[in-house]
């Protein structure tokens, strides 16, 4: 049986969950640090990483900071997408 193509959602969140799982481990941050950065439970934390549709903005912003997202990953967060070269070289000429 053919492997099924995942969802435009689907391919939204692996980008989300690839950023800021990387970004969590490069700077040492745990789940129960986040949650603490981000006024809400554990457990929230964990839901909005498997649905992280359900991210509010003021969740999105006390993460940025405290995983330090790049303004790439910022980017790829909100579009649900990588970001092509030229994206990101126009982005830098700005």
């Amino acid at each position: 049986m053919p492997k099924l193509k995942p969802t435009q959602t689907e391919e939204a969140s692996r980008i989300v969950r690839a950023c800021i799982t990387g970004n969590m481990e490069l700077h040492a941050v745990n789940e129960d640090l986040l949650a603490t950065k981000m006024g809400v439970t554990k457990r929230t934390v964990q839901n909005r990483h498997d649905r992280p549709e359900n991210f509010t903005l003021g969740e999105l912003w006390a993460l940025s900071r405290t995983i330090k997202l790049t303004p790439i990953q910022a980017a790829s967060i909100v579009l649900g997408r990588s970001l092509t070269s030229g994206e990101i070289k126009e982005f830098l000429m700005l």
